[in-house]
């Protein structure tokens, strides 16, 4: 779109495309998280791949949608079979409230992405020192 008036420059006007990064706070909202839970996430290093900036952690929304389409794929359960998040009875009333719905679905997929790094590391710890005792005591 160009401006209009006397000053015909070739000024033209570019809207922004959709911010590609996403700080922690934001990330957890794209994908219906608590921040709690996405820095559980982080601390586990199942969660998305994150970028350091200038010491700061961004995500990229395309690695945030790809990890949201990996754990749907991984239950079997498609975008079109979801319905659609809705908040609170108790929030819909309230016009100060500006947080986005936390997505029901992708909580128990995160728990569940928890759950089996915590068990993977548990087995691969128990591996390890039972190899030792064995090497040891042999």
């Amino acid at each position: 779109m160009t401006r209009s008036g006397e000053d015909q420059s070739g000024s033209t006007i570019t809207p922004l495309p959709v911010q590609a990064l996403l700080d922690p706070v934001q990330a957890a909202a794209h994908l219906g998280l608590a921040p709690g839970l996405f820095r559980a996430l982080r601390f586990f290093r199942c969660g998305p791949s994150r970028l350091m900036l200038r010491g700061k952690a961004f995500y990229r929304r395309v690695e945030l949608d790809k990890l949201r389409q990996d754990w749907c794929m991984a239950v079997q359960v498609s975008p079109e079979n979801r319905l659609a998040v809705r908040p609170a009875p108790d929030l819909r009333h309230r016009a100060d409230s500006e947080e986005e719905p936390l997505d029901p679905l992708m909580r128990l997929l995160a728990l569940r992405a928890i759950r089996h790094r915590i068990v993977v590391s548990i087995f691969w710890t128990m591996g390890i020192i039972g190899g030792a005792i064995c090497l040891i005591l042999y």
